[in-house]
């Protein structure tokens, strides 16, 4: 076997393997050039060189995909970069060990499930429909152009809103990337990128179609799927909040659930009066599965109900409703309690608002009139489904299709 040779094509693929060694033969054309044999017969272009004096070995490709023409080219660029300064094999070493975008994306997730951030869920969700096209990109190679198409691509397909969490999500890690973990040389290429111009929400169930809301709820087999668009719809609280309802927070008696700031957005306990209608879905579900645990239990990782998607996407269907997000049966009730004259204060001390300039007012509020509040608008929604008269108060027991509660 000889150590150097004019490489030929022929000459190459002559050269035979020695069994339990690994051949080396130099290229007597292009100085550094050389060729590794392998015991098993695999064949490789690499580039010998003597760097600061240490040996380095940079690995140009496989002889079967790399001509000897590229071989040589590559390597006299090599040869000049070491020339110049430059080891080639310490950035190969180097960008093998840079972070990827999931790399990046698991710390940031380490550190705010640390600081208890609460949408998290909504985070990693994002990330997993969205983001693995960049998941597997080293760092430096995710630019500007990819989260712009990113950007634009999940606006067409998915909607304005949903783009533009992803490319807010996307900047966040990057962000994290640079200031938390001083990652040397990183910038951010979601920084600056123009956000799709969103427009307020005003949707609400409108007391038109409270009728046909209720009768498709009626109408829905699985209790619970009725329950729990109930207790949103009467409650008004956050559907990730329904979702994770536990009994430890119900106190029937007192007619009140008490929502941990472990699980609200402002992280402020949040106390959600319990209407007569809201007690007696709940009552229903406690006789007919007890009072222990999650009040939706799931056979998820989370032990709870998720979003239930499909479920609420059939009674929307079955309503012939439009437009209609869960998170709009928040926003209903607030609105029939504005149009039955209570104030916004009592409304944002249920809804568990938090900002500077109500937080105050909402501290001297007596946990009353909020109840009545709740009373009040839970009243109208069913006035306007038609399944009570103003001022009358109907047990649950008589909406359509009840057996133990109006939507079991």
């Amino acid at each position: 076997m000889p150590e150097k040779m004019q490489f030929t094509k022929a000459r190459i693929a002559a050269l035979e393997p020695v069994p339990g060694k690994r051949i080396t033969v130099y290229d007597l054309e292009q100085k550094g050039l050389c060729i590794r044999v392998t015991p098993a017969g695999a064949k490789a272009f690499y580039c010998v060189r003597k760097v600061e004096g240490k040996v380095e070995w940079v690995r140009i490709g496989d002889a079967a995909a790399v001509t000897i023409e590229t071989a040589r080219n590559t390597t006299a660029k090599i040869v000049n970069d070491i020339a110049a300064g430059t080891n080639p094999a310490e950035q190969k070493r180097i960008r093998k060990a840079e972070m990827t975008f999931s790399d990046l994306f698991a710390e940031w997730v380490k550190e705010c499930k640390a600081k208890g951030k609460k949408s998290l869920g909504n985070d990693e969700r994002n990330y997993r429909l969205h983001l693995q096209g960049i998941a597997k990109k080293k760092l430096s190679d995710i630019e500007r152009q990819h989260i712009r198409t990113l950007h634009r691509k999940i606006g067409t397909a998915s909607g304005i809103y949903q783009a533009n969490r992803v490319l807010a999500l996307t900047r966040a890690v990057f962000n994290f990337g640079i200031k938390a973990l001083d990652i040397p040389g990183l910038t951010n290429p979601a920084a600056g990128l123009k956000m799709h111009r969103e427009e307020s929400r005003d949707r609400r169930l409108h007391p038109d179609e409270m009728p046909k809301f209720f009768e498709a709820l009626a109408a829905e087999e699985n209790p619970d799927m009725r329950d729990y668009v109930m207790l949103s719809l009467l409650t008004g609280a956050r559907r990730s909040n329904v979702q994770a309802m536990h009994w430890q927070e119900i106190h029937l008696e007192r007619r009140t659930w008490t929502i941990p700031g472990s699980k609200a957005k402002a992280k402020d306990n949040i106390t959600v009066p319990l209407t007569t209608a809201a007690i007696e879905v709940l009552q229903a579900r406690a006789e007919a599965n007890g009072a222990q645990g999650w009040v939706f239990p799931g056979a998820g990782k989370t032990g709870h109900l998720v979003e239930p998607k499909k479920g609420w996407q059939r009674l929307l269907q079955r309503a012939g409703i439009e437009d209609l997000r869960l998170h709009d049966l928040r926003r209903s009730l607030a609105s029939f309690q504005i149009d039955a004259g209570v104030s916004l204060a009592v409304i944002g001390k249920g809804l568990g608002h938090h900002s500077q300039q109500t937080t105050a007012v909402y501290a001297r509020l007596a946990q009353d009139p909020v109840a009545d509040a709740w009373q009040k608008g839970t009243d109208a929604i069913l006035v306007a489904a038609g399944v009570k008269k103003t001022a009358e108060v109907v047990p649950m027991k008589k909406l359509p299709g009840h057996r133990k509660s109006a939507i079991s």
